[in-house]
């Protein structure tokens, strides 16, 4: 029997960490919350999910900076990341994809149902 998929969204949005919740749970996929850079990086301390969606802009420790911390950890260091955040800009995309992000998705760019069509394409393939 297959393992099954985890991810932990890390996401300060309430409403959008739920409805990623919701959406990815139905579909099979076991789902760990983080509402802050510190609170996801102290999980990670004892989960390996499957994959990372990783808001930038977020409370006590930013999403790059958390980025930034799960490449230097030889644990964590390989783990798959897409970002899914409301900031883009040429400069945010080069620093994320510098951290050998998966995918970089703008909020404003996709439903909800969008970005987890696209999380669930990524799990597939891992």
């Amino acid at each position: 029997m297959p393992e099954k998929k985890t991810v932990l969204v890390i996401e300060d949005e309430p409403s959008l960490q739920e409805a990623l919740k919701l959406k990815l749970g139905k579909a099979g996929v076991e789902v760990f919350t983080a509402s802050s850079g510190e609170e996801a990086l102290e999980v990670l301390k004892t989960l390996r999910p499957t994959l990372v969606s990783l808001d930038l802009l977020l409370p006590k420790i930013n999403g790059l900076e958390v980025l930034r911390q799960i490449r230097q950890n030889p644990e964590t260091a390989n783990l798959p990341v897409i970002v899914v955040s409301v900031s883009g800009g040429n400069e945010k995309l080069r620093q994320a994809f510098s951290f050998n992000v998966v995918d970089y998705i703008i909020k404003s760019e996709y439903t909800i149902e969008e970005i987890v069509k696209k999380l669930k394409e990524v799990l597939k393939n891992l």
